[in-house]
């Protein structure tokens, strides 16, 4: 079975505007025109948000022309994924949802005990939307902070209403998923904001500090989200290597607990949690101007970032 991605991709040769396309391996195509016409389940849709309106048939419309047209294939006018601009990926201004302490070998190196899933519940904090960047785009350093992480993710997209749902059913509830880091400040002014403690939006809701993408899988296309191998690195070394299986709580048991407090919507993310490796708590290396950052999901996708000055 092909392996592809929805993407969200400048529209160069018509302005400022945007334009759902399909990513195949390194190839980047319009949706519009992967799918002839007459072989549309609907309208093209403009957006993510619209697109998820009529995922599944979509989903199976683009595997259908994957075989016909595939990346390599002269009959369509695919590009290199290099040749264009990424957005984020997924429905504008969502609300997202990010999980805290949530892999095995993070809270040990923490030197923390890890909470007990059958009587604790996951913790999560949000960031806004506005929050969120593409691949290969730049993340400004925040004015004032010297001390940026790094934090590789896996995300879950929500693809429909998800109110009160069971474990069970949890993951039946996931559009897809993609790549994320949860860039993150560590300075004193974030992690030690007076009357409160740790000061969230501070830290990690800066503008750019979320990269994401650079597609959106189909949750169909990634049969075991919880056996993932995941990795980050920075200018080309490695600082995360770990796997999804090392989640305290899985995906499943963090939706159902969500939409247990507040119905998830579609578009709405998950990130999940990050493995060991941070840079608080290794080594202490944080992130300059200039680095790249790379972060693997294999099977999901690879996401580039620049750190900018700030």
């Amino acid at each position: 079975m092909t392996t592809f991605g929805f993407a969200t991709v400048l529209d160069e040769d018509g302005g400022d505007g945007t334009v759902l396309s399909v990513m195949a391996g390194d190839r980047v195509l319009p949706l519009h025109d992967l799918v002839s016409e007459e072989e549309r389940p609907a309208p093209v849709p403009d957006t993510f948000d619209a697109l998820l309106d009529q995922w599944d048939a979509w989903v199976d419309t683009v595997l259908r022309a994957l075989r016909t047209y595939p990346p390599d294939d002269a009959g369509r006018p695919w590009r290199a994924a290099s040749e264009v601009t990424f957005l984020p990926p997924t429905a504008y201004r969502p609300t997202v949802y990010c999980a805290g302490a949530n892999y095995r070998d993070h809270v040990a190196e923490m030197g923390a005990v890890p909470p007990d899933p059958a009587t604790a519940r996951p913790f999560h904090f949000l960031v806004p939307g506005a929050a969120l960047s593409g691949h290969r785009g730049e993340s400004p350093r925040p004015p004032g902070m010297r001390r940026l992480d790094w934090e590789a993710e896996l995300a879950a997209v929500i693809g429909r209403r998800a109110d009160s749902v069971s474990v069970e059913e949890a993951l039946d509830y996931v559009a897809g998923y993609t790549v994320a880091n949860d860039l993150s400040c560590r300075d004193d002014e974030a992690l030690s904001a007076p009357p409160f403690g740790i000061h969230w939006l501070l830290q990690k809701g800066w503008r750019g500090l979320k990269p994401l993408g650079p597609a959106v899988v189909p949750a169909s296309l990634v049969p075991t989200p919880h056996d993932l191998p995941i990795r980050l690195s920075v200018n080309g070394e490695v600082r995360q290597n770990s796997n999804t299986n090392q989640m305290i709580f899985s995906l499943a048991e963090q939706i159902s607990a969500l939409s247990k407090l507040a119905p998830l919507h579609p578009g709405d993310l998950l990130l999940s949690g990050t493995p060991a490796g941070t840079a608080a708590a290794h080594q202490g290396r944080y992130l300059e101007p200039g680095d790249e950052v790379v972060v693997e999901v294999v099977g999901v996708g690879r996401l580039e970032t620049r750190v900018t000055g700030g």
